[in-house]
């Protein structure tokens, strides 16, 4: 097989509010460290694979739409093919027009810039291919926390130490024939949010990825966020989780990255490479919309986030589901990988354990649609499945029911060939 890499700065040229966080509402203040889009082109025979990674909360639906249908016509390489992945850095610019304002500032002349150096990488990636072979390194890092506490019958957002986290890291190691490194795909879930400073930065995973870059010269790898919605940094004081500065992410992104050296550092046993892609796109159902009348009145009276939500909804049309995109990549004999165009609690990727030894699911991914908690975790509310529904301007919530129908494809992706 083949691999090809690029990487661009994607730093905004221009002033944009960055996303993450509905509380910082000015535009950026600094640049402390520049973010990129990475790209890995991997090509076994007639088959392709792009990887498009940002230093990025996430992809908008919208923005991953156009792009793809660019990138298919400029590249030769299927719309199947192509997933846009991102690391969930808090401190990054906007992908997205289809959010309230507040969680998300769109900016028409960042989206053209972003979608300009994305083209760009792709192209650069094409002329970069090298013969390369695959290994996979199956770890664990404990640097991760679950973030629902149940107090008083309600859940707060506190770290629960009480609730296994996941600490699976996973390395796809891609090496050319002298043994060096060409590139990288390493998997783990846990929040990009370390700090919430008004400064451009591209968190843990983005400086790890530079760290890497550094310790394997001629390397270029990316960062596969995972199932993470109920996960957050270890990053805690007392009982609480405290932000913390640009210097303190570098502190966390060198241990992370000295723990992806010391796992890449052990031998593995090399991946056959057999390329397959089946997508779903399955209807998540809603409960609790407006009627419409009633949604119009909002729309017109209403103040704040709740005004920003109505407005927002009535331009979705008032949709009562969500279509997400679910994706299987079959890499290779002992890799398969599960793409979710959502933010995904860890549950899911436990479950794709159990009917897919060899799953690793990946968050995040062409395409956002919010947060996916299980039946439990809706029934029980919180900020993941109940709260962010607003900003995420959804008619209503999650139903509990998509936990089955999330399974079901799963399971019928694990069995397919």
């Amino acid at each position: 097989m083949q691999l090809g890499t690029a990487k661009l700065t994607i730093t905004p040229p221009m002033p944009v509010r960055l996303c993450g966080y509905a509380t910082r509402i000015t535009l950026f203040e600094q640049v402390k460290e520049d973010i990129f889009v990475r790209v890995q082109l991997h090509r076994c025979g007639q088959e392709q694979l792009l990887f498009v990674y940002g230093d990025l909360l996430w992809w908008g639906s919208d923005f991953v739409a156009q792009t793809r249908e660019k990138i298919s016509a400029a590249c030769k390489i299927a719309q199947e093919q192509i997933f846009f992945v991102a690391s969930h850095n808090h401190s990054g610019p906007p992908t997205c027009d289809l959010f309230t304002p507040s969680l998300e500032t769109y900016s028409p002349a960042y989206a053209q810039f972003l979608q300009e150096r994305v083209l760009a990488a792709v192209a650069l990636a094409q002329k970069d291919m090298e013969p390369v072979q695959a290994y996979r390194h199956d770890g664990s890092a404990a640097f991760n926390v679950f973030r629902r506490v149940l107090e008083n019958g309600a859940i707060q957002m506190k770290p629960n130490y009480q609730v296994p986290a996941d600490h699976t890291l996973t390395i796809l190691a891609l090496r050319r024939a002298d043994g060096s490194l060409k590139g990288a795909m390493i998997h783990y879930p846990c929040h990009a949010n370390i700090s919430n400073e008004n400064a451009v930065q591209p968190d843990y995973p983005g400086a790890a990825l530079r760290m890497l870059d550094d310790a394997f010269p001629g390397s270029m790898s990316i960062f596969l966020q995972g199932c993470t919605a109920d996960l957050r940094p270890n990053s805690v004081l007392g009982q609480r989780f405290v932000s913390a500065g640009y210097d303190k992410v570098l502190v966390f992104a060198e241990d992370f990255a000295n723990a992806c050296r010391d796992l890449l550092s052990l031998k593995a046993e090399m991946i056959i490479p057999r390329f397959n892609v089946q997508k779903q796109l399955l209807e998540l159902p809603l409960e609790g919309a407006l009627p419409a009348r009633e949604l119009e009145e909002r729309a017109k009276t209403a103040q704040g986030v709740q005004l920003e939500w109505a407005q927002t909804v009535l331009k979705k049309n008032n949709r009562p589901s969500e279509q997400l995109e679910l994706s299987r990549i079959e890499y290779g004999d002992r890799l398969r990988f599960y793409t979710f165009s959502a933010e995904v609690s860890q549950y899911y990727a436990a479950y794709a354990r159990e009917v897919d030894p060899y799953a690793v699911c990946v968050a995040y991914t062409n395409g956002m649609i919010g947060y996916l908690s299980t039946a439990q975790q809706i029934e029980q509310g919180g900020y993941e499945p109940v709260e962010s529904a607003l900003y995420f301007a959804l008619a209503g919530t999650y139903s509990p029911k998509i936990e089955a129908i999330i399974h079901a494809a799963v399971a019928s992706a694990a069995q397919s060939e």
